[in-house]
């Protein structure tokens, strides 16, 4: 960094600074010429006088000229060369995977000697998520999309030179790397390939599909795909075992190929409520390169109970048909749509949710009484034919004041939310969502009403509520202030590829309506499934009948391991409530028990969860080292083997193209900023007025 001198800018022309010397000179010599006191004194303090009013006058002026210094730099950024590490446990899975350290260390260290001086140079440790620098590859995920996408927006505007990526080409979690290279423009993606690509002889349960969540007595599927590496034509057994019991077995033919792919289904049927392990087991065949990949577990939970949740409006509206989609892929759900011409054949007395659109249209006082009544939770949509006079008897919890002009409004989140966690990836969408149209007027949140979401016009944030939530008489209550949901569906598969974040959306706000509300006692939080790499937190509460939040009961908890291995321990308190870490879990079924005494009254809760053991790398027995040649082909790079760094190091060192870049700016300050500049201002007046009053003037 270094800087240019200084230049003097005005929106004047500097010539006036010579005018302005000479008028000055003459009102400070026709003002001292009238000073009768100053005949009598010395040539030499005539002269300093004059000249202290010139400067001072001259010195006024020109900062009335609104002067300005222009100051510019210079600044020289390196080029940056990027090292990005793959640490997933594939790495381990080939005949060199001992010497892969060190060989990177070598390649490390190397770099450093040549080309520290000229780049910069930083690394980076990847997995499923990025990592601190580490030693050893023992991730169980790799994510090779998310370094990239991390770059493209840590190194935005910045001379990023070149991409060294060294990995085997496996991932198994994001999407292919290439499309978020592509938003780093200019920049050339090397790679140092480790591994083998030959295909070794083996056979893989390379995938399952299943619903995680069925019913009692449905019938459900579980889908395998099995990959068969160099193994020719075979007859092979895959038997299914359920909860250690086998309950199905199928023999396949082997087509007698390299490579091959085959697809099993097994059909059963939902007989026993609870969670059951699921364990699928392909017969070992001599000389596969792993027996690992034999075996896949899973686990279902079955249960005998569903949500029913009415979508009802006056006519077809996309917003029933966007909500309808949302909620059809959670099978907790049972979704009913009704329109008016339908009420009269409503159960409302088998309903456990309802979703009113634009309520105002067809309104029936009837139905709104029944649902009071039987305190079924509503979700209010209020479209543009709501009116005042019939919002005002939904018991919205909202203070309103509805016109007849209608107005487009944008969402934007309210941090102060404490209901649920929303989820994030949808709160990120939420200041590029289209507007909703509602009538126009103020709005406001009555006491006890929560807002997840607040009105905004444009750049104009508003206070004024737009999705809330509130409950009366037991009832809860949510409401959505405009119509256009359908909008944001789309628009959440425009940013995102799916609707998941929208679904989710729905999703939250509905779980939440149907939460019964609990009364005082023993409340506990536990996850339903984790993998064995996530760390277990069961949270806990307790109310008294005042439903004030307790910690003085003592609550223990004991966690059972499939009936084999049972621990035993207290929640320890945090703040106002309790929690209990676990730690990570080995893969399998976890049956808790919470339990405590409070005034002579025993309160317990059970529950059950999964822990899931996902080793996706061990899916993968050869390297993918075309994932690396489309890397390099898409930036005019090239793929080099790791114990060939040497030939890349020196192909950086001789591109002509990384270069350091240089950039101007430019630094504009008014000359009235300088503080130098005043203290002589001060200083000139100072010294003219105490040489007069030294001198006798007055």
């Amino acid at each position: 960094m270094y800087f240019w001198p200084m230049h003097l800018l005005s929106s004047y022309s500097l010539w006036w600074i010579i005018p302005i010397f000479l008028v000055s000179g003459l009102i400070s010599y026709l003002f001292y010429q009238k000073e009768a006191w100053l005949s009598t004194k010395s040539k030499q303090l005539r002269i300093i006088l004059f000249s202290l009013r010139t400067l001072s006058l001259a010195l006024i002026a020109c900062l009335l000229l609104g002067l300005l210094f222009e100051q510019t730099q210079f600044d020289t950024e390196k080029p940056i060369v990027l090292t990005l590490i793959d640490r997933s446990s594939s790495m381990n899975n080939y005949k060199e995977s001992p010497l892969i350290a060190k060989r990177i260390a070598a390649y490390q260290t190397k770099l450093q000697e040549k080309l520290a001086g000229r780049f910069e140079l930083q690394t980076w440790d990847f997995g499923k998520n990025l990592q601190p620098p580490k030693q050893g590859f023992t991730d169980r995920q790799t994510n090779m999309e998310l370094p990239f996408e991390q770059a493209a927006n840590q190194f935005i505007n910045r001379n990023l030179g070149a991409v060294v990526l060294i990995s085997d080409g496996n991932y198994n979690v994001g999407g292919h790397p290439m499309y978020s290279a592509e938003n780093l423009p200019l920049t050339a993606v090397y790679s140092l390939a480790v591994g083998d690509t030959a295909l070794k002889k083996d056979l893989i349960v390379a995938n399952t599909a299943y619903n995680d969540l069925v019913f009692l007595n449905n019938n459900f599927t579980i889908e395998i795909d099995l990959e068969a590496q160099r193994l020719g034509s075979k007859t092979i057994r895959t038997d299914l075992y359920e909860d250690g019991k086998k309950i199905a077995s199928q023999s396949s033919e082997l087509p007698s190929q390299r490579s091959s792919q085959l697809t099993l289904q097994f059909e059963l049927k939902a007989k026993k409520p609870g969670i059951h392990e699921y364990k699928i087991v392909v017969q070992k065949i001599a000389g596969e390169f792993t027996y690992q990949n034999n075996t896949r577990t899973v686990y279902i939970e079955v249960i005998d109970s569903r949500s029913k949740i009415l979508l009802y409006s006056h006519a077809p509206h996309p917003d029933i048909a966007a909500l309808q989609q949302a909620l059809a892929g959670n099978e907790n759900y049972e979704v009913l749509v009704k329109y008016s011409n339908d009420l009269t054949s409503i159960p409302v007395h088998t309903l456990d949710l309802v979703i009113w659109h634009d309520p105002g249209k067809g309104f029936s006082s009837e139905f709104l009484e029944s649902l009071q009544t039987k305190k079924i939770p509503i979700w209010t949509i209020l479209g543009t034919q709501t009116d005042q006079q019939i919002a005002s008897k939904l018991q919205l919890g909202l203070q309103l004041d509805l016109r007849q002009q209608l107005e487009e409004i944008q969402a934007s989140p309210n941090p102060g939310f404490a209901l649920y966690q929303p989820d994030q990836e949808w709160l990120s969408l939420a200041p590029n969502l289209p507007p909703l149209t509602k009538r126009f007027g103020e709005a406001r949140a009555s006491a006890g009403t929560q807002v997840l979401l607040t009105q905004r016009v444009g750049n104009l944030q508003k206070n004024s509520p737009l999705l809330t939530f509130n409950e009366r008489n037991q009832q809860r209550h949510a409401c959505l202030l405009g119509e256009g949901l359908w909008r944001w569906r789309m628009v959440s598969f425009l940013k995102k590829q799916d609707h998941r974040a929208f679904d989710a959306f729905v999703g939250e706000i509905c779980a939440y309506l149907l939460v019964k509300k609990e009364g005082s006692g023993l409340r506990v939080q536990a996850p339903k499934k984790l993998t064995s790499s996530d760390n277990c937190i069961l949270n806990a509460s307790f109310y008294n009948e005042a439903m004030q939040a307790i910690t003085s009961p003592k609550i223990s908890w004991e966690l059972d391991f499939e009936h084999k291995k049972l621990r035993k321990g207290n929640f320890s308190t945090k703040g106002e409530f309790y929690q209990q870490q676990l730690g990570k879990l080995k893969a399998g079924r976890y049956y808790w028990k919470a339990s405590t005494t409070h005034n002579q009254k025993k309160y317990v809760k059970t529950g059950a969860f999964i822990v899931e053991d996902i080793d996706l790398e061990q899916l993968e027995s050869a390297a993918r080292h075309s994932t690396l040649l489309q890397l390099a082909d898409q930036t005019a790079a090239k793929v080099f083997t790791l114990q060939d760094y040497n030939r890349l190091i020196d192909r950086l060192e001789k591109n002509d193209d990384l270069v350091a870049l240089r950039t101007e700016s430019h630094q504009f300050d008014p000359l009235l900023d300088f503080l130098l500049l005043l203290l002589l201002l001060s200083a000139l007046l100072v010294a003219e007025w105490f040489l007069r009053r030294y001198n006798g003037s007055y």
